[in-house]
């Protein structure tokens, strides 16, 4: 009874906080776990444009499982999630480290803005960049012509470049963002330590090895997770810069889920696709946060 009591004393004390959270509870109610369970309940049925939807069981799992676009989707965003995550990684620490040994005030704020700028674009405006650098009479075709190059390269049409297009473009969009995280880390740490080591004279790689990185290494965590939660889940920029000549080797599980929720109207195979996809997400981000925590957990 005491623990009852108190539980209403918290919750009379709390009253206006929890008045305040309640629209941002209904948001999430309505627009985010409605639709989802609705999801889920329709990846079970054949649904039709018009009467009434047909049970079927595992039936659209199985046949999305069996579907060789599907399976190769995957493997996609698994080459290109990575590809992309190693390179922002390291090109993220090395671009944060690099602003903070910057000496003047106009050369971090130059550096950081120019490489943060790319991040707050759109990839309708970015892919329109990239198409017009990377068309047979674009930018990059006509310094290799400058050079000797005779023929254009077919960059964007060739399915031995699409991957690599959309990792490339990806790090190039995204770098300055994770740049600014990592460089958050570097800024928060306590400056007596620098001091200290300066004194003991200690050099500066040394410095950034010993205890700029240690202190970057929690935000590295969040960052890998981050990214991770996201490696199903790329559209607009497959969506955007993907033509027919090289979709199969850039195609996204989102990407498979738009062709045929919305352009077949396939309600049953897209949102089950769209459950492994929530699933294979769940697993790879609970297993890697496991992995990265447990140290600090246990």
């Amino acid at each position: 009874m005491k623990k009852k009591k108190n539980t209403w004393k918290n919750i009379k004390k709390y009253r206006f906080i929890y008045i305040i959270l309640l629209p941002i509870l209904l948001y999430f109610i309505v627009f985010s776990y409605t639709p989802l369970i609705m999801g889920i309940v329709q990846s079970f049925n054949d649904v039709k444009l018009s009467g009434n939807s047909v049970f079927v069981g595992l039936e659209n799992y199985q046949e999305v499982l069996n579907d060789s676009k599907f399976i190769q989707s995957i493997w996609n965003a698994l080459i290109i999630g990575l590809g992309k995550w190693i390179l922002i990684f390291i090109g993220g620490v090395a671009i944060a480290i690099g602003i903070n040994e910057l000496t003047t005030k106009w050369q971090k704020t130059t550096v950081q803005t120019s490489t943060y700028i790319p991040y707050l674009l759109s990839w309708t405006i970015v892919g329109g960049i990239w198409i017009f650098i990377l068309s047979p009479n674009g930018l990059l075709n006509g310094i290799l012509g400058f050079f000797g190059q005779e023929s254009p390269i077919l960059f964007i049409s060739n399915q031995k470049y699409g991957r690599w297009i959309m990792i490339l473009t990806g790090v190039w969009k995204d770098l300055g963002y994770y740049a600014v995280l990592f460089l958050t880390s570097i800024v928060a740490t306590n400056p007596n330590i620098f001091e200290a080591a300066q004194i003991d004279g200690a050099p500066r790689m040394k410095q950034i090895r010993r205890l700029v990185l240690p202190e970057m290494v929690s935000t590295m965590k969040t960052v890998l997770v981050l990214s991770i939660m996201g490696l199903f889940t790329n559209f607009d920029q497959i969506f955007v810069m993907a033509n027919p000549a090289v979709i199969e080797k850039t195609r996204s599980p989102i990407l498979y889920i738009y062709e045929n929720g919305i352009q077949a109207f396939d309600v049953g195979i897209a949102t089950a696709a769209s459950v492994i996809v929530l699933l294979l997400t769940g697993v790879v981000t609970l297993g890697l946060r496991y992995i990265l925590y447990r140290r600090d957990e246990s």
